[in-house]
């Protein structure tokens, strides 16, 4: 069993004093309850002068807090001024403080707030910077700024956004000369901090783009080496290699940028966006399939990338692959801010890949989220058109006719002419296209080779004005000489003509023309064979046609035709064998 007192000092805490109190006062005397005679002076409870302002300082600050978060930045603004009152030299607060004196337009406040604050402490250099800055762009008084930023420049001559306010600076104030020996003195740093460097090259690019000419061999070599530098020194920070990588990249080096972003990207912390800008200096040097391998990678990892999409979308379109670029196109417009080029870009590439129902879609679209911009209808228009909806597509055309004058007059030129006019030949309108396709001759009689074939072609077809399809479609080739297409239709205005020898010449030039085996033109070469007596030339002919055109019906038929009566002949009677 534990004695009294040891059972005491065992409770602890709270419970001890409840015990050890009542049991202490009855043995206590009066002396040992009395004030100890150096707790008497008032003086000594009282702090000294710079803790009090310490002391006030933190207290208005922690009201000022208070304030912002509950009452807004203007109501806690009294708040901070008192803590400056106590504390002037809590620049970070001083730069506050004046940034809202700034936004009141009250600039005399604000450069007398981050005044004090480089007196009361001068160790820090911050708010010289700021006070130069409004001396620079809000004052516009290039003299008082480049006293500030000078004292900033001497106490911290690696500060780079120093070096670059101060390039402002000179310039502003009719002193550019001095940029260069500026930058030229701080090349000449003793550091061996690269973000110094990588720094100061940006610097040395960025005063390259602002220069009228063109930049020099030299100066650019001057930017390439700080950059190379930087480098060297960062060992694998990835930011500094990135940002080497764009310098290399900006100055049209995108061999030595691609080995920057590579070297970025393998410390596995490369920042935001260079794999995107390695891609794209894989295409400036021609490496698409590794480009276009790094984008579909980025893309699986993160499907939300629009920037990838975009590069995607714009090799797969220059590489001819529409109907993928139309692929990639759709994912980008998931993500990206509603654009009207966007919609056009997509709706263009849809028509080149013959995907009539994504052309209509957005196109449909587009109208009716932009209905001031009629080249939407117009899209719709041409999309129905060449997807076979012809009274459809008609409409369209009217409607553009009537509401581009408002808003869109530049629409109604000779190529609206020209696709309202071929829109109206498919759909059977031929004299109504007749007079479109005229109409955008005369608009533009130096453009209009196309428009002059169209309508030659059409009359040919359905021969008539053989004469004038022929005036036309010469005029086609003397605007576009060797065209096949244009070829084709003089031959084939030979050919209603009669003119069958000389039909056969231009068509067979429009057949050595083409890059690839057109099956229309083999089966015009085809008909003027047959006419000229030679029908087994026409039947080769035709046959290769219709291998390009298999659901051609009509040149069946007339392989059948041809071929019908040589399969009804008999056979030769064969004679007897001689022993």
């Amino acid at each position: 069993m534990l004695g009294s007192t040891a059972r005491i000092v065992a409770l602890g805490g709270a419970a001890a004093c409840m015990v050890i109190m009542p049991f202490l006062a009855a043995e206590a005397t009066v002396s040992d309850m009395l004030v100890p005679e150096e707790w008497i002076q008032a003086s000594e409870f009282s702090l000294p002068e710079s803790s009090q302002k310490s002391a006030d300082a933190h207290a208005h600050y922690m009201l000022a807090i208070f304030e912002e978060e509950s009452e807004g930045p203007d109501k806690s603004i009294t708040s901070k001024e008192r803590v400056l009152h106590h504390d002037p030299g809590f620049s970070a607060l001083a730069i506050d403080v004046a940034q809202h004196h700034l936004r009141r337009g009250n600039v005399a406040e604000s450069l007398s707030v981050l005044k004090d604050a480089t007196t009361a402490n001068p160790k820090d250099t911050t708010p010289l910077m700021v006070l130069a800055t409004i001396y620079l762009r809000h004052l516009e008084k290039p003299a008082l700024a480049e006293k500030y930023a000078l004292r900033l420049h001497k106490s911290d001559p690696a500060n780079t956004d120093a070096i670059a306010l101060l390039c402002d600076i000179f310039r502003a104030g009719g002193k550019s000369s001095r940029i260069d020996l500026l930058l030229d003195t701080s090349a000449r740093l003793d550091s061996t901090d690269p973000a110094y460097w990588i720094g100061l090259a940006e610097i040395r690019l960025r005063e390259l783009s602002k220069s009228r000419r063109s930049p020099s061999e030299k100066n650019q070599q001057a930017v390439l080496e700080l950059a190379r530098k930087a480098m060297e020194l960062a060992g694998s920070d990835p930011t500094i290699l990135a940002a080497g990588g764009d310098i290399h990249a900006l100055l049209g080096k995108p061999g030595d940028a691609i080995v920057a972003y590579k070297a970025a990207l393998e410390t596995g912390h490369a920042p935001d966006g260079v794999r995107e800008k390695l891609a794209n200096c894989l295409l400036e040097t021609g490496d698409t399939e590794s480009a276009l391998g790094l984008l579909e990678q980025i893309v699986a990892q993160n499907p939300l990338n629009l920037a990838a999409y975009d590069q995607l979308a714009r090799i797969h379109y220059t590489r001819k692959n529409h109907a993928l670029a139309v692929a990639a196109m759709r994912q980008a417009m998931r993500l990206a801010p509603v654009d009207p080029a966007r919609f056009e870009e997509i709706i263009r590439t849809a028509l080149l890949a013959e995907d009539h129902s994504t052309a209509i879609q957005f196109s449909t679209e587009a109208e009716q989220r932009f209905p001031y911009l009629a080249g939407f209808t117009l899209l719709r228009a041409v999309s129905l058109s060449q997807s076979g909806d012809h009274n459809a597509a008609l409409a369209a055309f009217e409607r553009t006719l009537v509401t581009a004058p408002n808003h869109n007059p530049e629409l109604l030129n000779s190529g609206f002419y020209f696709s309202y006019g071929a829109a109206a030949e498919r759909a059977g309108h031929y004299t109504k296209a007749a007079e479109l396709l005229k109409k955008s001759i005369a608009l533009d009689p130096q453009g209009s080779a196309e428009a002059c074939n169209h309508l030659g072609y059409m009359w040919a077809e359905r021969n008539q004005h053989l004469d004038e399809a022929e005036s036309l479609v010469r005029r086609a080739l003397e605007l576009d000489p060797g065209n096949p297409a244009y070829l084709d239709s003089l031959g084939w205005v030979y050919y209603r003509q009669g003119r069958y020898s000389e039909a056969l010449a231009e068509l067979l030039r429009a057949t050595s023309s083409t890059e690839t085996p057109d099956p229309v033109i083999l089966e015009h070469v085809g008909d003027t064979l047959e006419k000229l007596d030679r029908s087994a030339e026409a039947l080769q002919y035709w046959q290769k046609a219709l291998q390009l055109a298999p659901e051609n019906t009509a040149l069946a038929s007339k392989i059948d035709h041809l071929t019908r009566p040589v399969a009804r002949q008999p056979e030769p009677a064969r004679l007897p064998r001689t022993p």
